[in-house]
């Protein structure tokens, strides 16, 4: 398995879920019994780390696990950038190998000239997407066959994101509604919003994915504005104690923000998010469109999608979708949830009751397994992870 992550340490099933997250690629790991090809593999091999210096982390990960292909039945790669170097890879050394991976966001030109012109998608498995506008562009402009792409539900640790699990706000603490994250999203707009809002407002700018510079301290804060970094036990607190999350976006084609929106919802908190044009699928609204600018579909798209997966099918209203870069709209959505705490509550009850019933991470690694398991005729429960060389066993799977 080809994770883009320092991982050494964070792969075991934690013991407390209220101190320790249950990262993605740890349920993976136990679910898969799969072995891992991360940052700390390639910081461990000279020729690994010169492949890293001029090819980039994707590249050096890729060529590790190439390495390993006689060693693994199959492979899994948590990311596009990943996976289709080792596509490519397969492809330049007539490798046959079942290859699984994740698809965030495969729609940016060099990549559909990559997939296009190369035809990788003969050297890899099935693609998951959790996007519905990524699934609708891939289909579509026929990008991939229909029959290597699979729609699966995002993720989150609704153990560790757990409104129980948070340190209790002090009494008499100012009441503030929050924001996090970095990639691709809108401060600007949020802090134009949120102007003549009595409220105080706390951004946690920091990400572990994010390569990307914030538009946030590009001018002088409002007085009513904190923002600082925060690590997980903190974000927890952090959402904990707020009246209701802020998601605001620029308009990209992926689900940007997917992340800090499922933590928010785990925690019980409704949701203001930037509907942009791939992120329409997790927000349950009452409203049909937007209100401004030209109309998109509020209402989420998790009953067309992942109608088979839904636990739970009696779910609310969980929060708000606003129009990218509307000011107007956002600041609405804010004044109200504000002086409505109860249907905020509310929606937060809605939200939480819709990741536990859909998007638990235990959940989003069975379903990776019960595909790969149809796919391959491999049931991967039976089979025990490789080891050295030297020592004789069956070879298993192996996550990059």
């Amino acid at each position: 398995m080809l994770v883009n992550a320092e991982t050494t340490g964070r792969t075991d099933l934690a013991a407390n879920r209220s101190e320790q997250r249950l990262t993605d690629y740890a349920a993976l790991k136990a679910e898969l019994h799969a072995d891992i090809v991360d940052r700390d593999t390639i910081n461990a091999k000279r020729w690994s780390r010169l492949v890293r210096k001029f090819g980039g982390t994707s590249t050096a990960l890729a060529a590790v696990a190439w390495t390993r292909r006689n060693r693994y039945k199959i492979f899994y790669s948590d990311a596009e950038n990943n996976g289709l170097i080792l596509a490519l890879l397969f492809k330049l050394t007539f490798t046959k190998r079942p290859l699984f991976l994740i698809g965030h966001w495969v729609t940016p030109a060099k990549k559909i000239r990559l997939i296009k012109m190369l035809r990788l998608y003969k050297n890899f498995t099935t693609i998951f997407l959790h996007s519905s506008e990524q699934f609708k562009r891939v289909i579509d402009e026929k990008l991939i066959p229909a029959n290597k792409v699979k729609m699966l539900p995002y993720q989150v640790d609704t153990e560790f994101w757990k409104p129980e699990n948070a340190q209790p706000q002090p009494a008499g603490a100012e009441p503030y509604i929050c924001a996090a994250g970095l990639e691709f999203r809108d401060y600007a707009t949020l802090l134009e919003a949120i102007k003549n809002v009595p409220v105080k407002v706390k951004i946690g700018a920091a990400s572990n994915w994010s390569k990307r510079k914030v538009n946030i301290l590009s001018g002088q804060l409002p007085e009513n504005v904190e923002v600082k970094s925060y690590n997980y036990r903190e974000l927890r607190d952090l959402y904990a104690g707020s009246r209701f999350v802020v998601v605001p976006l620029v308009d990209v084609d992926f689900q940007a923000g997917i992340t800090g929106i499922l933590e928010a919802m785990a925690m019980g908190k409704s949701v203001i998010v930037s509907r942009s044009q791939g992120q329409g699928d997790t927000v349950i609204d009452r409203r049909k469109t937007t209100r401004t600018g030209s109309p998109l579909p509020t209402v989420g798209n998790l009953k067309e999608f992942f109608g088979d997966y839904v636990e739970d099918d009696n779910i609310g209203q969980t929060g708000f979708y606003v129009t990218p870069g509307d000011v107007g709209e956002m600041n609405r959505a804010i004044t109200y949830l504000v002086n409505n705490p109860e249907r905020a509550d509310e929606m937060g009850r809605q939200g939480r009751k819709m990741v536990t019933s859909l998007m638990r991470v235990d959940q989003f690694a069975q379903r990776i397994r019960q595909v790969i398991e149809k796919e391959t005729g491999i049931q991967l429960r039976t089979i025990r992870p490789a080891v050295k060389d030297e020592e004789k066993c069956e070879p298993s799977s192996l996550l990059s």
